[in-house]
């Protein structure tokens, strides 16, 4: 049985995720989930002509440690995610919950120093997705991953529960954990999430991170990493 510490994600264009996971697989990874979703970009000229929105693949990886730290460095370096727009990587821990399991010493909490990173997931109405990337981009994201109506999950006993009922709109913004207020808060206000009905948002945090350009722009101000 493989042991869980993280679900890796990555985010590549549509056609891209087959030939990822091949690489994953040898690299040690058993399975692998493909979702079909949208990207969106940040630029003005594109806005304009109405062409920000990109067909990507979101693969999620089950994987250890010792694993997620091979996939990063493989598949970063197979798949160029050091360049723009050649797709990102992140992990989230995984902790599995058990009835017997009542310390709180191996919780994982958004708080942790040692991430640097947290993924804002919002789970809205069909079609609302769009609405939730303008208010996140509002507020200082640079974009984010629209996934339209899928059924997906993770197993119950594990430490957060995400059940994706079909016709919705979830979108995943990969930001710095200093961003990640305001714009889970722009994200609130502008969609009304506080009215039963219109959907949830939440944060996990991220503990590695491969292609994210948003990091490099931050350096390059003068940001720390």
């Amino acid at each position: 049985m493989v042991k869980i510490d993280t679900i890796f994600f990555t985010i590549v264009d549509r056609g891209k995720a087959n030939a990822v996971l091949r690489k994953a697989r040898e690299c040690g990874a058993t399975s692998g989930t493909i979702l079909l979703g949208e990207g969106t970009v940040q630029s003005k000229l594109l806005d304009f002509l109405g062409l920000t929105e990109t067909r990507k693949e979101i693969l999620l990886i089950p994987a250890s440690d010792e694993l997620d730290t091979n996939l990063h460095d493989q598949i970063s370096q197979s798949f160029n995610l050091s360049k723009k727009n050649k797709g990102i990587a992140f992990s989230i821990p995984f902790q599995r919950r058990t009835l017997n399991n009542s310390s709180q010493e191996h919780n994982i909490s958004i708080d942790d120093e040692r991430f640097n990173h947290c993924c804002i997931f919002t789970i809205v109405e069909k079609g609302r997705g769009m609405d939730c990337i303008k208010a996140a981009r509002a507020a200082g994201a640079r974009g984010g991953t629209l996934i339209h109506g899928h059924g997906a999950g993770v197993p119950v006993d594990s430490y957060f529960h995400l059940a994706i009922e079909p016709q919705k709109d979830t979108v995943l913004i990969v930001t710095r954990k200093e961003k990640a207020v305001p714009i889970k808060m722009r994200i609130y206000n502008d969609l009304e999430l506080n009215k039963p009905g219109n959907g949830i948002i939440f944060t996990l945090p991220v503990s590695r991170t491969s292609g994210l350009f948003e990091d490099k722009a931050e350096d390059r101000k003068g940001g720390t990493s």
